[in-house]
């Protein structure tokens, strides 16, 4: 039995191994026909050359090089109490505009 299952596996064997080499040898798979996909060419355009020119603009500047004479900033109002008081008097303007 053992040299029967030796027999035919090596038998097997070579009958794989010459069909590998007769078809590596003989076998070439066709090559399929392809068109060439169309692609549009390259266009070149001229485009108008613009000659770059300097753009004029007119500003109004305001710069003061003197020192200012008071450094101190008045509010109108003067906020006094706990930070959640002063949230719910910015809720209620809010909702009153």
């Amino acid at each position: 039995m053992d040299r029967e299952f030796l027999f035919c596996s090596l038998i097997l064997w070579q009958i794989g191994f010459i069909v590998y080499l007769l078809l590596n040898k003989f076998y070439q798979p066709k090559k399929l026909f392809t068109q060439p996909s169309v692609r549009p060419s390259v266009v070149e355009v001229d485009l108008p050359k613009k000659k770059i020119e300097h753009v004029d603009i007119e500003m109004k500047k305001q710069i003061n090089t003197q020192k200012p004479t008071s450094a101190y900033v008045k509010s109108d109002e003067v906020i006094k109490g706990k930070v959640k008081t002063q949230k719910n008097k910015l809720k209620e303007l809010i909702r009153g505009l």
